[in-house]
């Protein structure tokens, strides 16, 4: 009996169910026999998968040079079933005979795939290769004067054009987001010997001249504001088994790029625009990178050299409501925690009277320290 109607449940791919039961055909699935799920026509269902797939790679006749003599075309090459096997991992849980697979390569092309665009590489791959080579820059060649470093092409980007990528990905994915008042963050100072009588200026940031350690966010010299999502957290990110914990209150809107939790990548078929897609896929490679567990010896000083040179970039940035106050970030030791890096001074915690003018209106409110053992 031939396929004309299959259920979502048919398919184990999210988008591909979801678009099903958008859809909302009858029950009664041809593939299953089983009458527990929405339908849609199959004839539908590929063409849907064939755009998807449009998206995402093209057709060797239409780019690649065929050469008889080399045995066809020249460049790397599917057919429609190793596409969805090797490439797509194509999985259709009650499809125990394949009748519903053979069927869906029946109406789907029978064309040649190759590479979206054979002559160049994919955005995410661009922009990978593009920040690998941007890290070993910063780690081991310049420094300082580097955003004329390499070209910017199809497949690559110099350091300043990738800096502004990140920046510009960050505002269409809504990644500038606002800390609410009343939110409260936690310092620790495993420094502070115990009976040491303690106020808010021990919980801020240290002076310019003491601020010697090289960070994940501000090199030596450059001191910034490191704050924590809850007391442990605090504690845990000094590896210390013990510490005063100063508390902080947010006590005017407070702006920053949030990079706690990306949105998910969306599917192949979820419908999504490409480059978009792809963008995100390689954001979630640069949080994860920037993020990683950094030992605390020698090398730190040129491992954080990367994050360092983006929070640089963003925090003079001109996204479309103005500057960033500071950058959010999953904590890498406690998993329910989060930190943040804020670009406040002495002066923006009411700690320290202005040079001149008018003292500005604090960004935190000192709360209370206490003690705190892991």
């Amino acid at each position: 009996m031939s396929i004309e109607r299959v259920c979502s449940s048919c398919f184990d791919d999210e988008d591909l169910r979801e678009w099903i039961r958008d859809v909302n055909g009858p029950r009664g699935c041809d593939a299953c026999g089983k009458f527990d799920s929405p339908t849609c026509k199959l004839a539908d269902v590929c063409r849907h998968i064939q755009s998807c797939l449009e998206t995402y790679w093209g057709y060797a006749v239409e780019q690649l040079p065929y050469e008889s003599a080399e045995g066809g075309y020249l460049g790397t090459t599917w057919t429609t079933y190793d596409l969805l096997v090797e490439e797509v991992d194509f999985s259709l849980p009650r499809d125990r005979e394949c009748r519903l697979f053979y069927a869906l390569l029946g109406e789907l092309t029978d064309e040649t795939w190759c590479e979206y665009d054979w002559l160049t590489l994919d955005h995410d791959v661009a922009l990978r290769t593009s920040w690998e080579r941007f890290c070993e820059t910063v780690k081991h060649k310049r420094r300082f004067f580097f955003h004329s470093d390499g070209t910017d092409d199809r497949d690559s980007y110099t350091a300043s054009s990738l800096l502004n990528v990140i920046a510009q990905s960050g505002q269409s994915l809504e990644l500038v987001r606002e800390l609410a008042l009343g939110t409260r963050l936690w310092r620790a100072r495993p420094d502070i010997a115990r009976g040491r009588r303690v106020n808010a200026a021990d919980f801020g940031p240290p002076p310019a001249q003491l601020a010697l350690q090289s960070n994940r966010m501000n090199p030596p010299g450059i001191p910034m504001l490191y704050l924590a999502s809850t007391a442990q957290t605090a504690l845990k990110e000094t590896r210390a088994t013990e510490a005063r914990i100063g508390q902080w209150q947010v006590t005017r809107p407070l702006r920053i790029l949030d990079l706690r939790r990306l949105p998910g990548v969306p599917g192949m078929f979820s419908g999504a625009e490409r480059n978009k897609r792809l963008a995100l896929r390689f954001l979630h490679h640069f949080a994860n990178d920037i993020m990683s567990p950094v030992a605390r010896d020698q090398r730190v000083h040129v491992d954080y050299l990367p994050s360092q040179v983006v929070t640089e970039f963003i925090r003079d940035y001109a996204f479309d409501e103005g500057k960033v106050d500071g950058i959010a970030y999953e904590s890498t030791v406690h998993r329910i925690g989060w930190n943040i890096a804020l670009f406040a001074s002495p002066v923006e915690l009411g700690l320290e009277e202005p040079d001149w003018g008018h003292a500005p209106l604090p960004w935190l409110k000192f709360v209370r320290s206490i003690r705190v053992t892991s």
